[in-house]
């Protein structure tokens, strides 16, 4: 019985320390006390280096953070939350502030990731599935990026995106399903004015 006992209490410690990994991620970031990467959240740090991905104090992170190979960098400030199914990719710098909640299905994206000319953009993408994903932005040619800045005390719904060269300022609320593609002040609403059009199905 003795052993039994030691060989479960041996388990459940392997079984602990494997959830810390899953959870925390904290190889490929650095992360601030009482910060959580949850189980669905996913670190993808490919520019490497923990500097590259910093997630401030107080923060509990459910999306799928990712530098590109060839640079990137995303900063997370304290007491953020960012929700589920969110996506926040750097090519450049992503900078989010103090106090940001994140609503789930949320994109933020400081890059265009692939070039706007057909050649170009084949090239790319067979590097990536040969090679792995250029690590020098000579490499890349067609890309554009731009820092994205999101302030303190932002709140972001679900399902916006953020594109590249946008400044968010303190206090502001993007509405749902907005997308984002000039600076919005301080202590705004944005919304993307949407109009329905409804007309009667044809019947026989």
């Amino acid at each position: 019985m003795q052993n039994f006992k030691h060989r479960l209490i041996k388990w459940l410690i392997r079984e602990i320390e494997a959830t810390k990994l899953r959870i925390n991620h904290s190889r490929d970031c650095s992360i601030g006390k009482n910060s959580t990467v949850a189980a669905e959240g996913r670190i993808e740090n490919l520019a490497g280096g923990k500097d590259r991905v910093h997630i401030g104090d107080n923060c509990f992170i459910r999306a799928h953070l990712l530098t590109y190979g060839h640079g990137g960098r995303i900063k997370i400030g304290d007491w953020c939350y960012i929700g589920e199914g969110s996506k926040i990719w750097s090519m450049q710098n992503i900078s989010i502030g103090n106090r940001v909640l994140i609503s789930h299905g949320v994109n933020i994206h400081d890059g265009s990731a692939h070039s706007m000319d057909a050649t170009e953009r084949h090239e790319h993408y067979k590097a990536i599935l040969t090679t792995g994903h250029p690590r020098s932005a000579e490499l890349l040619p067609g890309l554009k990026s731009a820092e994205v800045i999101i302030e303190d005390d932002v709140w972001i719904n679900f399902g916006v995106t953020i594109l590249k060269g946008v400044k968010i300022g303190q206090g502001s609320i993007i509405a749902a399903g907005s997308i984002v593609t000039h600076d919005v002040p301080a202590n705004s609403i944005y919304m993307n004015k949407i109009t329905p059009v409804i007309v009667p199905r044809e019947t026989d």
